[in-house]
């Protein structure tokens, strides 16, 4: 089971979730009231007809099941900007049925958050914004965050021997990139000592791991040159501006 200690950074995120998750369901006697938390949770950053019917079968079974979290990826595909001209009814009924449903656990009783991702949030409709009370910008990975990520991979396969100076070069190398970049780097960089077994004649059905030297500096570094960023300063700029534009203030 994944826990906050296996996400490494997001510490105000963490600390909101707790505040609008954890602390209500162990403390209701305290969440009350005014201390009642929000409902709804927007995670954003870098990279038909029986619609309505099942939007209120979701909410219905995260009521039945409480404390319930309905998370749904890609937000903004659901709940895009509405279009009078161009937009299909049943896309229409299905985000009115949605916003009708959000508004309805807001009273304050029920135990159901509502949580949100987006690599696309100026796209979504100004009254779900206005739902989604708290709104997180989830940034590229910071060195540390990096380090942890390169490390936790290796780690769990046996493959880590790095140094530390070795780390610090990869993060140094790897600035702008985003945590599946670093998990793809890790991947390529992974397959440096068997692409060498390979190349001096061994076969690939004979391969022992014993055969094999462990992942090196110098793999991650043949890996940056397949393994490239994959999100923009463009895209970058967008998102920081929706987030000082719409964004919760404290940033991590």
């Amino acid at each position: 089971m994944k826990t906050f200690a296996s996400l490494s950074g997001l510490h105000h995120a963490k600390k909101c979730v707790n505040e609008m998750v954890i602390w209500p369901l162990l403390r209701p006697d305290i969440f009350k009231g005014c201390r009642s938390p929000g409902r709804g949770l927007l995670l954003f950053g870098p990279p038909v007809g029986e619609g309505e019917k099942l939007v209120r079968a979701l909410f219905g079974v995260a009521r039945c099941r409480q404390p319930a979290v309905i998370f749904v990826d890609e937000i903004d595909s659901l709940l895009s900007q509405r279009n009078s001209n161009s937009e299909h009814a049943a896309s229409r009924r299905i985000k009115t049925q949605f916003l009708i449903e959000m508004d309805g656990f807001d009273s304050g009783s029920e135990q159901i958050l509502l949580i949100g991702a987006t690599n696309r949030p100026q796209d979504l409709d100004e009254a779900a914004r206005r739902r989604l009370t708290k709104r997180f910008y989830i940034p590229l990975p910071s060195a540390e965050a990096r380090a942890w990520i390169v490390h936790n991979l290796l780690n769990k396969d046996g493959l880590f021997k790095l140094s530390t100076e070795d780390i610090d070069t990869i993060c140094k190398l790897t600035d702008g990139y985003s945590g599946s970049d670093m998990t793809n780097l890790v991947k390529d960089a992974s397959m440096g000592p068997i692409r060498e077994v390979l190349k001096q004649g061994a076969e690939i059905t004979n391969l022992k791991m014993e055969d094999m030297r462990s992942v090196t500096l110098q793999d991650f570094k043949d890996a940056l040159q397949e393994v490239r960023p994959s999100v923009s300063q463009k895209e970058l700029g967008k998102y920081e501006e929706w987030n000082n534009q719409f964004g919760t203030s404290k940033t991590m």
